[in-house]
């Protein structure tokens, strides 16, 4: 009996232990049935049915996780003093390369600040443009083709089988930029590599691109939309870069360089931004830091500096350290010796300047930006300023040819007469072509040219009366000159007899005919001469 009793404890507890494990299974298994009807799986299922849809969503979870292992870059690659963004950029430096975000219809939403540096491109140039129109016309058609082949991507859980799809590399030409557009272009074989990703908050393009084969309404009721998010890297790498977006423009430092421009002190704040320290330059020549295509322009500038002493420079590249170009423009004069006053050495102030501003110069030398309202007035008033000096000159030059004709011959008078009648016709044609063309001006500027005439006028006009009046006390000062060079005359003539008689013991002239010359002399009269130089002030 006694073991028959163990027997049915024995079971009892393992029945009970059995049950327990059953429970806790159960509740196991209906714990993942509520996880997966909460994915869309039907709401009654057997336990083997749980547990195959169960393995299934782990392993599709493992898979995502590798692949995003892949992806991501590990904490070790970027170092613990730089931040993303700065890791980002000299990623982007390194790889010769940018980053853009073109939609599906090729307008640029976004650009990276590195493209300056590579293309010449300011990012505020290509945002809001299409990317067609930095590509040469033969590449249109197959660049438009690869970006509008995603445009039906409406829905990013519809579009989950187009992700092995979504990935793009292509390769094409973008144009240089250039300081001329007259200029043709020149293009940079450049690849592109990205991904199609859905944006929320997309700015609308301003421009007029490419019509899209997919309505706008369609799209405008999207609230994401497809965009390729891209490295765009240049094939042929560019060991020299332009230094085009500065952080701090103002930035500048000072030096001295002999009157043969080679290095003597450089300031300490140098080194920041050309990378160089003092002791690595000097003695070295600055031309050797120069870039080849402003090394002409430098040596103008040189060359007025030795001229006048003191001058401002071109804008123009200096090579730093870390091989990339930056602008500089330089501010110098010329030191001279305390005693012997001989030029010593030239003092330059050095100031970094951006590409945009070196950009702008360059194109208003070319005349390819509409001038300001002052800078109109300041033209039009050195136009005036010319026109009325031109005029002025030649009404003198036709006074005295034909007051000096009149005084040869009456055949003379006749040719200057027609040469005046010809000039006055010349002038007259000149006024109506001046006057046409400020007709054509806009009413705003005919009135600041009007000021400007009448200010112009009185100014001519009280010019004029301080030369004549100058010229007046000019010609008395040359008569009382004349009539006291003709009384020292008179005063030495009458002294000379009395140094003859005593030159017999210590002669007044090595030469005995001197005496004859000097006392056989004729005396002008005074008069006479007065009336031949007031006639030869009247001539000049």
């Amino acid at each position: 009996m006694d073991e028959d009793e163990k027997d049915k404890a024995k079971r009892a507890s393992r029945n009970k232990s059995e049950k327990k494990r059953r429970d806790q299974f159960n509740v196991l298994i209906k714990e993942l049935c509520t996880m997966l009807q909460g994915q869309g799986h039907p709401r009654k299922m057997d336990k083997s049915t749980i547990l195959q849809r169960t393995i299934d969503f782990l392993q599709k979870q493992k898979d995502i996780t590798a692949q995003n292992e892949i992806c991501d870059v590990k904490q070790d690659w970027k170092p613990s003093f730089l931040s993303n963004e700065e890791f980002t950029q000299l990623m982007l430096e390194a790889l010769d390369g940018f980053l853009v975000a073109l939609t599906t219809d090729g307008n640029v939403i976004y650009v990276s600040d590195s493209v300056s540096s590579l293309i010449g491109h300011l990012p505020s140039d290509m945002v809001d443009q299409n990317i067609l129109n930095f590509l040469p016309e033969r590449e249109h058609g197959e660049v438009y083709k690869l970006l509008s082949s995603h445009m039906l991507m409406t829905d990013p859980i519809a579009a989950d089988f187009l992700d092995s799809e979504s990935h793009i590399e292509f390769c094409c030409h973008i144009a240089r930029a250039s300081m001329d557009p007259k200029e043709p272009p020149v293009y940079e074989y450049v690849k592109f590599v990205g991904d199609f990703k859905f944006h929320n908050n997309v700015p609308t393009s301003s421009c007029n691109g490419l019509e899209l084969t997919l309505p706008r309404s369609l799209q405008s009721s999207l609230e994401e939309q497809v965009c390729l998010i891209a490295t765009v890297r240049l094939v042929t790498p560019q060991f020299l870069k332009d230094l085009c977006n500065v952080e701090d423009p103002c930035d500048e430092f000072t030096s001295r360089h002999s009157l043969e421009w080679k290095f003597l002190f450089l300031d300490h704040r140098a080194s920041p931004i050309i990378g160089y320290l003092p002791f690595e330059v000097l003695g070295t020549s600055g031309y050797d830091y120069y870039h080849v295509d402003d090394l002409e322009l430098i040596a103008q500038c040189h060359k007025q500096l030795m001229q006048f002493g003191k001058g401002k420079s071109c804008y123009y590249r200096f090579l730093t350290k870390g091989q990339q170009w930056i602008w500089l423009q330089t501010h110098y004069y010329i030191t001279y010796h305390q005693w012997n006053s001989k030029p010593e050495f030239i003092v330059c102030t050095h100031t970094v300047v951006s590409y945009a501003e070196v950009r702008a110069e360059r194109r208003r030398a070319f005349g390819l930006e509409e001038l300001s309202p002052p800078e109109i007035a300041q033209e039009l008033y050195l136009d005036i300023c010319s026109t009325l000096d031109a005029t002025r000159d030649r009404n003198s030059g036709a006074r005295s040819v034909s007051s000096h004709s009149s005084r040869k011959s009456s055949h003379t008078v006749q040719s200057d007469s027609l040469c005046e009648s010809s000039s006055q016709q010349s002038q007259q044609q000149q006024q109506s072509q001046e006057q046409s063309s400020v007709y054509q001006l806009q009413q705003p500027q005919l009135g600041v040219m009007n000021q400007l005439k009448e200010q112009l006028e009185e100014r001519t006009r009280i010019l004029q009366a301080d030369i004549k009046t100058q010229q007046q006390e000019l010609h008395d000062i040359k008569e009382k000159l004349h009539l006291a060079n003709l009384t020292a005359r008179g005063r030495q003539s009458v002294s000379l007899p009395m140094q003859t008689n005593t030159s017999l013991t210590t002669p007044f002239y090595s030469n005995p005919m001197m005496f004859s010359q000097t006392n056989t002399r004729p005396q002008q009269d005074a008069n006479q001469r007065h009336n031949q130089f007031s006639q030869d002030g009247q001539l000049q």
